[in-house]
């Protein structure tokens, strides 16, 4: 079991991690930065930006040496930790295995950003309708987003069952 569920981690992490770094190299080779082109009516808007902080840029304020100890020590033990607990748990489904695996992924894919671009996450997508939009986001942002749905999605489920 303990083979199978690795094995999942590491399917879900492969596949994430390839989506998100290859959109991040397309959108660093490709794209202009700081340039938003709309598509879609302007409710999509594709451009190269980088962000320094965490969601909405929180955080960007912050001296470099803040910044790298709270955006990747602190976040890289929170993913260790996580890994940990996704490996040692025997209880996890693996609905909630899947959602997890989703929220290391995306968390791994922004640190390697960190790591390897001065601190920064390449961001390079906005979603909105006239002035009422999203902050700019990338596919591991969306990965992210998409495990904490489905952790919030299937815990009804779960405490259902444990009635």
């Amino acid at each position: 079991m303990k083979d199978s569920k690795t094995g999942h981690i590491l399917l879900v992490c492969i596949i994430c991690l390839i989506l998100d770094q290859g959109t991040k190299w397309w959108a660093s080779d490709s794209l202009v930065a700081w340039q938003m082109t709309s598509y879609l009516g302007d409710v999509v808007r594709i451009g190269y930006t980088e962000n320094l902080g965490v969601f909405l840029s929180l955080g960007a304020e912050l001296s470099p040496v803040q910044r790298m100890v709270l955006f990747v020590g602190v976040i890289g033990l929170f993913l260790l930790a996580l890994l940990g607990y996704m490996i040692k748990s025997h209880d996890l489904s693996k609905r909630q295995l899947t959602s997890l695996a989703l929220i290391f992924a995306g968390g791994l894919g922004n640190l390697l950003d960190r790591i390897f671009n001065q601190g920064a996450v390449i961001d390079f997508i906005n979603l909105g309708i006239g002035t009422l939009r999203t902050g700019v986001f990338n596919v591991a942002d969306i990965v992210i987003l998409l495990g904490a749905m489905m952790i919030i999605a299937c815990t009804p489920l779960q405490l259902e069952q444990h009635k």
